[in-house]
């Protein structure tokens, strides 16, 4: 919770980069439900995570 609220109050790259890493397995799973490539999937699911992140849609 204290990674999201350093993203969300004062944009912290690194709390931004420790959020992702913490999802990052929940996300390679996911990918595998997607119809497009790996890579393509993996990008996508991040720029998501970040958008509701910063969007303060997590709450």
């Amino acid at each position: 919770m204290n990674l999201l609220q350093l993203v969300q109050q004062q944009q912290d790259q690194a709390a931004m980069l420790a959020l992702l890493d913490y999802y990052e397995e929940d996300m390679k799973h996911l990918s595998k439900y997607l119809r497009m490539p790996y890579e393509d999937a993996m990008q996508t699911l991040r720029t998501e995570l970040l958008e509701l992140v910063t969007a303060g849609l997590t709450e």
